[in-house]
C-alpha cells in the first residue's frame, strides 16, 4: 500500500502548491489516519520537495538560502558567543557514557582505563599514527575528550556557512567519517536554534533537512544511531553507510558534504585524499565542501596540498583563502589555522579531569585548519590588489625597504603581548610571511591589523621588509608610521 500512497504524494505535490493530509483519505483503497500517512511518507518528504508541518499540511519548498536578517545573525550570534555543548547534548552523551561503564564511569578502575585511553589517543594522534578505530573504551574516550571541541569548532564555520547565504531551507547534508555522530548532533542542535529564533521572530520559515552518514566502524555506526535517535528533531536522518570513505557509494546529490578530523587519518598521501574527496561529491552539482583538520604543522600543511589539488580539479575555494592577485598558490609549506578560542568545560569533561594532572584530560581550545570549496566559482573576498602593492613573492628584492602590501590575515597573534605576530598571505609566495608589530608601536592607524578577523583582507601601507634567515621566513615590521586599513 506503500505505493499506492506516495503515487498520490507525487501527484498532488506536483499539481498543487499546498494540501493537507487528510485530503488523501478519499482517494485511497484503504482507510488511514493522518498520523500514519506522515510516518509512511517521513522519509519521501524530502523527494518530494515538501515541508509537512505538525498539523499535517504539506507545502511545497522552493529551494532558496535561509534567511540571514540582521536580527536573526545576531541572535545566533549571541548563542555562540561562548562556545559550549548544550545542556541536552551533554545529558545525551553522559547518558550514553553511564549506560555503556555505569554511573560510576569517572570512578576507580574504569576512570583510569579511560584515562589511559585519552593519552593514548593524544599519543598517536601526536606521533601521526592516526588511528580512526575506536572500540567501545575509545569511543568513550572520543566523546570525553575530542567531542566537545570538534562539535564547537563546527558550529562556528556552520554560523560562517549560514552568514554567507550558503545554507538552503531543503538541504543533503553528509557526514563523511561519521564516528559516533559529532558532525550530525552538531547539524541537528544547529538547526534547531535557528529554527527556535526564526519561529520567535515570527518568521515562517520551513525547512527540510536531510542527514546521510558514512563510517566504517560498527561500533561508531551503534553510537552514531543510537545518539542521533535520542536527540528529537525533524530532520530525516538516513541509515549510516557501512564503508571506508575511500570506496563509498557515491552520495546522490548532496548541498553539503563534511570531512572532520577524518582525512588526516588516512594512510593515502595528501594529494590523493583529493581523489576521494573528489569522488564523493561527483554526483553532486554545486555542492559546498567544509574540510577540517587538526591545526598541527604536518596535518594543516597536508591540507593545504590536498585543496590545491582540490583547485586542480575544477574546485575553487570560498575560504579562508583569497588569491588577491588572481594566481593559485601551490599550497606547499602552509602552516594556517584558526584559534576561535576556547570553550566552556561539560561536566563530564570536569569529572574525567578531577584526578592529579587534570590538564590532560581538559580539551577546551578551538584550533583548527580548514577549507570551504564550492564548484560554481563563489568566493568570499572578491579583492583584488592593483599596482600600488608589492605581492608578496617579490619582497625578496627588497629586503630593508618600506613597501605597500595587500594580504589576507591568516593567523590569531602566535607573539605575544610585547611583539604581535600575525601570518600573512596573498597567495604569490611558498616563503612563510608574517606582519610585525611592537606593542609600543601600535597607534588607531595600524590596530586594524589586530582587530582584523582570520581571511580578512587588509591594504598595509609603509610596512618595513626584515628577512628572518633563522626561520626562512619574511617579516613586515609594522611601525607607528604604518597605516593598516581592511580593504574592501
Amino acid at each position: 500500500m506503500t505505493s499506492e500512497i506516495l503515487s498520490l504524494a507525487k501527484y498532488l505535490a506536483s499539481s498543487r502548491p499546498e494540501f493537507s493530509l487528510s485530503e488523501m483519505k478519499q482517494y485511497l483503497s484503504r482507510k488511514y489516519e493522518e498520523e500514519q500517512l506522515y510516518a509512511i511518507l517521513k522519509t519521501h518528504f524530502f523527494d518530494l520537495d515538501l515541508f509537512c508541518s505538525p498539523d499535517y499540511k504539506c507545502t511545497k519548498l522552493k529551494k532558496s538560502p535561509l534567511p540571514a536578517d540582521e536580527v536573526v545573525v545576531r541572535e545566533l550570534e549571541a548563542q555562540f558567543k561562548n562556545p559550549g555543548l548544550p545542556l541536552r547534548i551533554e545529558k545525551l552523551i553522559e547518558t550514553y557514557i553511564e549506560k555503556s561503564c555505569g554511573k560510576d564511569w569517572h570512578k576507580g578502575e574504569t576512570a583510569a582505563l579511560i584515562r589511559e585511553n585519552i593519552v593514548k589517543q593524544k599519543e598517536e594522534y601526536w606521533n601521526g599514527k592516526g588511528e580512526s578505530r575506536y572500540p567501545k573504551i575509545r569511543i568513550i574516550s572520543y566523546l570525553l575528550y575530542h567531542f566537545p571541541v570538534y562539535f564547537c569548532q563546527y558550529q562556528y564555520l556552520l554560523l560562517e556557512l549560514f552568514k554567507a547565504g550558503l545554507l538552503m531551507n531543503k538541504m543533503s547534508i553528509i557526514d563523511v567519517g561519521a564516528g559516533p555522530g559529532t558532525i550530525t548532533l552538531g547539524t541537528l542542535d544547529f538547526f534547531r536554534k535557528l529554527q527556535d529564533i526564526y519561529s520567535r521572530n515570527k518568521m515562517d520559515v520551513k525547512m527540510n533537512i536531510r542527514i546521510g552518514s558514512i563510517e566504517h566502524e560498527p561500533q561508531n555506526i551503534e553510537c552514531y544511531k543510537e545518539l542521533t535517535s535520542n536527540f528529537l528533531a525533524d530532520v530525516i536522518i538516513d541509515e549510516p553507510v557501512h564503508s571506508f570513505i575511500e570506496n563509498t557509494p557515491v552520495p546522490e546529490d548532496a548541498d553539503l558534504i563534511i570531512f572532520s578530523n577524518v582525512l588526516a587519518e588516512l594512510k593515502t598521501p595528501p594529494h590523493e585524499r583529493a581523489v576521494i574527496v573528489e569522488r564523493i561529491a561527483s554526483l553532486s552539482k554545486n555542492p559546498t565542501l567544509l574540510i577540517i583538520e587538526p591545526a598541527d604543522l604536518d596535518n594543516s600543511k597536508a591540507l593545504r596540498i590536498t585543496q590545491h589539488a582540490l583547485i586542480n580539479k575544477t574546485f575553487n575555494v570560498y575560504s579562508p583563502c583569497s588569491f588577491i592577485w588572481g594566481k593559485i598558490c601551490s599550497g606547499v609549506n602552509c602552516w594556517s589555522f584558526q584559534e576561535p578560542g576556547n570553550i566552556k568545560v561539560p561536566g563530564f569533561m570536569e569529572k574525567i579531569a578531577d584526578t592529579t594532572e587534570s590538564y590532560r584530560y581538559l580539551n577546551t581550545d578551538m584550533k583548527f585548519s580548514c577549507v570551504i570549496l564550492r564548484k560554481d566559482g563563489l568566493i568570499k573576498h572578491t579583492y583584488r590588489a592593483r599596482g600600488k602593492f608589492m605581492a608578496l613573492s617579490n619582497l625578496k628584492k627588497h629586503i630593508k625597504k618600506h613597501i605597500n602590501v595587500a594580504v589576507s590575515v591568516m593567523s590569531g597573534n602566535l607573539g605575544d603581548e610585547n611583539t604581535l605576530v600575525f601570518k600573512i598571505c596573498d597567495g604569490t609566495t611558498s616563503i612563510p610571511c608574517y606582519a610585525v608589530m611592537p606593542a609600543y608601536h601600535m597607534t588607531e592607524n595600524n590596530r586594524v591589523l589586530i582587530d582584523a578577523v582570520y581571511g580578512d583582507i587588509v591594504e598595509i601601507y609603509g610596512t618595513l621588509v626584515r628577512e628572518n634567515k633563522e626561520q626562512s621566513s619574511i617579516n613586515l615590521l609594522i611601525t607607528r608610521n604604518t597605516i593598516v586599513s581592511l580593504a574592501g
